[in-house]
């Protein structure tokens, strides 16, 4: 959503003005997945070097949307924003007249911090947490900010010593977590980074994509994550697989846990209330 007309766009459309000329969204979206996939396998196998900073942030930008966009690796020069989502009041990006200065602000806090070297776990993913609500709500970019920003946080976690595991993270998972945190409730995405930097939990979280996509069940707009230690729940049994179990819980969420914490007699399709050990 841009504010008044959007230079952007071709006259009368909501088409993002694109390098080969489409003029139909969908035919824009499926030229645009293929090769922006394509430039960002190139990217994970020989990376982009740079300081981390906006410069880096561009050049990531550039190389993944150089065949789809004229201005790829640009910050934006209007208005961007979300519209509302599930009640929520619609998010207002960084305007353009303060990008440069609000990258700098967040690349230069980052190089304060050593880049995260050092850090163990736990607190590495606080701080990624914090990073990518900032770059989130900077939101440099007319388009891709996503990709670009999950390559940025990525390669900044490699470079600490650590592995974050993004793949795990559904579409809808990540838009709560960025509308919350944009709104000054960073909670959910500190929990995210928690448990896609702990390999013991990826796995589990894998195992029950796999199953949701072998049902044809569209995991991606699904919110899909783990149980956290010391917490209730309550909700529907999906089912079990060895040491875990799955439950779609009473606010329509899909939860991964640890077979333990609940009863081992339930079947699939029963209602369950429950509290995981600490």
């Amino acid at each position: 959503m841009s504010d008044g007309s959007d230079p952007y766009l071709y006259p009368g459309t909501d088409v993002l003005k694109n390098v080969p000329g489409l003029r139909e969204a969908g035919q824009l979206a499926a030229f645009e997945s293929v090769n922006t996939a394509a430039r960002i396998y190139e990217i994970l196998q020989n990376p982009i070097q740079g300081a981390f900073d906006a410069a880096h942030l561009k050049a990531l930008h550039k190389r993944v949307f150089q065949d789809v966009f004229t201005w790829a690796g640009q910050f934006r020069t209007t208005l961007l924003g979300k519209a509302e989502y599930v009640g929520q009041p619609p998010s207002w990006f960084t305007p353009p007249h303060l990008l440069e200065h609000e990258a700098e602000r967040i690349f230069d806090s980052l190089d304060r911090a050593n880049l995260f070297r050092g850090l163990a776990r736990v607190e590495f993913a606080r701080q990624a947490a914090w990073l990518l609500a900032d770059i989130n709500a900077l939101h440099p970019f007319r388009e891709g900010n996503g990709r670009t920003q999950r390559l940025f946080v990525a390669a900044i976690a490699q470079h600490a010593g650590h592995d974050v595991h993004f793949d795990v993270v559904s579409r809808e998972r990540m838009v709560q977590a960025s509308i919350a945190a944009n709104h000054g409730r960073p909670g959910m995405m500190k929990r995210m980074f928690e448990e896609i930097t702990d390999a013991s939990r990826i796995q589990p979280l894998r195992r029950a994509i796999a199953f949701l996509s072998r049902e044809k069940i569209n995991w991606n707009e699904m919110y899909i994550a783990t149980t956290a230690p010391g917490e209730e729940y309550s909700g529907k049994l999906v089912g079990r697989d060895g040491d875990a179990f799955m439950i779609r819980t009473d606010d329509n969420r899909i939860l991964v846990g640890r077979a333990v914490d609940i009863d081992p007699t339930l079947r699939s399709g029963e209602h369950l209330s429950f509290r995981t050990a600490r």
